[in-house]
């Protein structure tokens, strides 16, 4: 698990290098609550800004890994986010919407099922920009065959110049 959580923060990082501005990317982990599946999850995100795009937006690539009680869980998602200018302030807030693959399987009694489902997020949060790490909090709507709905909170770290 900690080598495929890592993996992924690490292609993330590698597949836009044209995008991560020095001091606006943010690496770190999320825990997430999926109603639909009525489990909890663990994952990582990345942040990059676009600032050629405009100086308030960033790609966030991120992948949870849920635990249902039957199964198994997981999404990959990536977001365009809009971060809210807020002078001085010690929250930030930002809405976003992107795509999502949601994937769930299980087995039992010889009988197994998956589904995989590609849907969009739509969604906002709140970021606390502290000097050395970025605590956040929000929720999100996924509209794929039904709706779900996440809650979620992370911390993210800075990293680069």
């Amino acid at each position: 698990m900690r080598k495929l959580l890592g993996s992924m923060a690490l292609v993330a990082m590698v597949a836009t290098p044209g995008l991560a501005h020095a001091q606006s990317t943010v690496v770190g982990g999320l825990g997430a609550y999926h109603t639909d599946l009525e489990a909890v999850g663990i994952g990582a995100y990345a942040s990059f800004a676009v600032p050629d795009l405009h100086e308030n937006i960033s790609i966030n690539p991120s992948f949870v890994y849920y635990f249902p009680d039957v199964g198994d869980a997981f999404e990959i998602n990536g977001d365009v986010v809009y971060r809210f200018p807020v002078e001085n302030a010690s929250i930030v807030p930002v809405a976003f919407a992107g795509l999502n693959i949601f994937r769930v399987s299980f087995s039992s009694g010889g009988f197994s099922a998956s589904s995989t489902d590609i849907g969009l997020n739509l969604g906002g949060a709140v970021v606390f920009p502290l000097e050395s790490v970025r605590p956040l909090a929000g929720a999100k709507f996924e509209i794929q065959d039904g709706t779900g709905f996440v809650i979620f909170g992370g911390l993210g770290i800075p990293v680069g110049g």
